[in-house]
């Protein structure tokens, strides 16, 4: 299969080609280039013409819980503790069929608007076979919350979801105060054993910290309703710190948010080699705060961009995530190729898929997608397309074209 269109960006250098195609074989990039080149040295090939579009790396969301319904309206809240209890309770008015309904339309809206390459908290177990049928390349990890020290951790095999071409299986510890030091060690031992990756919503909020360093928080009512007993919070400078004591961070533990990571936590982020998945709206929503992304890369910190839910974002397209993004950190430097490589390489990095994805190389994955040709050119590439972009003419993934615009 050829595909052929009026730019294609495969970040491998910084000047996009013009009216290039990419032969696809084998759902396999084999080359990319100029159209009469490949038309020529590969003969007799389909050819799909997308006039006037762009072909650029399948987007990557490295942070999502798709089985959660449209709820932030329902739940915002100013204090982060706050809407973590408004979401126990509007979960407690959804049945298993309004997270099945829910997991359908979302994954239906990522592929539409580019998404790939998803890594998903699966929480009721009904998104699993969803991605698989809807053909989305994608690292499920099951939640596991286990505060109590006493009671066993549920098998943990059980929850994996079954591994295929295109789907990984992973773990995901809820957050450093929703699971016990006891059930990380089994969580860690069991993940090295298995050689899965984990995944773990880390330094989100103030009070999170506060907890931890044994101060009033927002979280006393969480663990009171929880049934969880104060003590059983761990002790520690920080969340970072902590994991880090417990030998979880490492390049398979993909560490979600990291909001409050001071300067140590950052060194301890980078010597461990620990990916950060970053969600700037959702920290704006919870109120969580703005991620030090600057600082993190600067430091060669691998960092991915996630949309997280829609019960803290507005909307799961990796688009408006990606503006987002630009708006905030533009004045620290970051540009809009910057942000791209965060929602593609930098997402492949960090899910740990870099030699599958993330760019339009010789030898890779055929996830790619095709949007619309940017009516103004500015001369940045990048910046036209984040200004202009709302979704897709076509989503591929694996060489198999899972959504394409009718005319």
């Amino acid at each position: 299969m050829i595909i052929t269109s009026s730019k294609i960006i495969g970040f491998k250098n910084d000047f996009p080609a013009t009216r290039s195609g990419i032969v696809i074989k084998n759902g396999i990039v084999v080359s990319v280039g100029p159209i009469p080149n490949i038309l020529k040295k590969f003969p007799g090939h389909q050819v799909i013409h997308l006039e006037r579009s762009v072909l650029i790396p399948g987007l990557i969301n490295v942070h999502t819980h798709l089985e959660l319904p449209p709820l932030l309206e329902t739940i915002r809240s100013k204090a982060f503790p706050d809407w973590v209890l408004n979401l126990i309770n509007a979960k407690r008015e959804l049945a298993l069929d309004d997270y099945k309904t829910a997991a359908e339309k979302n994954i239906t809206d990522i592929i539409q608007t580019g998404t790939t390459t998803v890594a998903e908290i699966c929480t009721h177990n009904v998104s699993p076979t969803i991605l698989k049928n809807g053909g989305l390349r994608s690292t499920i990890f099951h939640e596991v919350i286990s505060m109590d020290p006493l009671s066993p951790l549920p098998g943990l095999s059980t929850r994996l979801s079954r591994p295929s071409a295109l789907i990984r299986a992973g773990l995901s510890p809820h957050a450093p105060h929703t699971v016990s030091e006891k059930a990380l060690l089994e969580i860690k031992k069991f993940a090295l054993h298995k050689k899965i990756g984990l995944c773990m919503h880390v330094a989100e909020s103030k009070d999170e910290i506060r907890l931890l360093q044994r101060k009033k928080s927002g979280f006393e009512k969480l663990y009171r309703i929880a049934g969880w007993n104060m003590s059983w919070a761990p002790l520690a400078e920080s969340p970072l710190v902590y994991l880090n004591k417990l030998g979880l961070l490492n390049p398979r533990f993909l560490a979600v948010h990291a909001v409050q990571a001071t300067d140590k936590d950052i060194e301890i982020i980078r010597k461990s080699g620990t990916p950060i998945a970053h969600c700037p709206r959702s920290n704006r929503e919870t109120g969580a705060g703005r991620m030090r992304l600057k600082e993190f890369l600067d430091v060669g910190i691998t960092v991915g961009l996630g949309t997280d839910s829609l019960a803290s974002s507005p909307s799961l397209s990796m688009w408006d995530e990606m503006r987002y993004a630009l708006k905030i950190h533009k004045k620290d430097g970051i540009t809009a190729r910057d942000i791209f490589l965060l929602a593609t390489i930098g997402g492949a990095k960090a899910l740990g898929l870099d030699k599958e994805v993330g760019t339009l190389d010789h030898g890779k994955r055929a996830d790619i997608i095709a949007v619309p040709l940017p009516t103004k050119d500015t001369g940045d590439i990048y910046s036209d397309l984040l200004r202009e972009t709302k979704s897709c003419i076509m989503t591929m993934v694996n060489g198999k074209i899972l959504y394409r615009k009718q005319p």
